[in-house]
């Protein structure tokens, strides 16, 4: 079957939404101007901190928003090194991708930093060669940029790709893009979730021949 997937990171192949809470608590201390509840972090949860910070503090200068974003992350990674893992049951559903040779690729809101830092200390590094970062793109989900170039750079167009997603963002870039959209139910309940293709509660439920099936389907016009 001439099909690719899109795999989003942060919620979706690593267990990293506590540690992301966890560096914006941390640059809150070091910077009074910048408060953030977690209903509005989980809310901006798959989307670049630019976004992010821009809808929360439109009064602040974007140089103060890159500032943030930035120190942000440094934070992420220090409290991220050695305390990343694969989430439950991803591992086992990459197997099958691979053993199945369907192409595939990360395509992230995170940094490309961190993505690095996320192949070289985890098993990832055993599953994908091909990734992208939403800082090489023009706009950051939820407009479908990333999910466009990551399918470019493996070879495909969108319309033949899956991508596999959390956030509502997320969701709303890869149907903006114009693929088959696989929600999973990690960092928000099924309730604040839209406009997917196939959900699951979590990457152990997945199941690769029944997602293929669904593609299919969706493929010949039964959307």
């Amino acid at each position: 079957m001439d099909v690719a997937f899109l795999f989003d990171n942060d919620g979706v192949l690593i267990d990293s939404s506590e540690l992301h809470w966890q560096s914006w608590v941390l640059l809150m201390e070091e910077e009074p101007e910048l408060k953030m509840t977690h209903d509005q972090f989980k809310e901006g949860f798959g989307k670049r901190n630019d976004l992010i910070l821009q809808e929360l503090f439109p009064h602040i200068s974007k140089e103060k928003h890159q500032t943030w974003a930035v120190r942000k992350e440094e934070l992420f990674r220090k409290c991220a090194r050695g305390n990343i893992s694969l989430l439950p049951g991803m591992e086992t559903f990459l197997k099958a991708v691979v053993e199945a040779q369907i192409p595939h690729i990360i395509a992230s809101s995170t940094p490309k930093e961190n993505l690095e830092l996320f192949i070289s200390s985890t098993v990832l590094r055993d599953y994908f060669e091909n990734y992208l970062s939403a800082e090489q793109v023009a706009l950051g989900k939820p407009a479908p940029d990333i999910f466009v170039a990551a399918a470019a750079h493996i070879g495909f167009d969108p319309a033949d790709c899956i991508v596999v997603e959390d956030a509502p963002a997320g969701i709303a870039s890869g149907k903006a893009a114009g693929a088959f959209v696989v929600a999973l139910e990690t960092t928000h309940c099924k309730e604040l979730l839209s406009d997917y293709d196939l959900i699951y509660p979590t990457p152990a439920e997945l199941n690769l021949q029944e997602i293929l099936q669904a593609f299919t389907l969706w493929k010949k016009g039964d959307k």
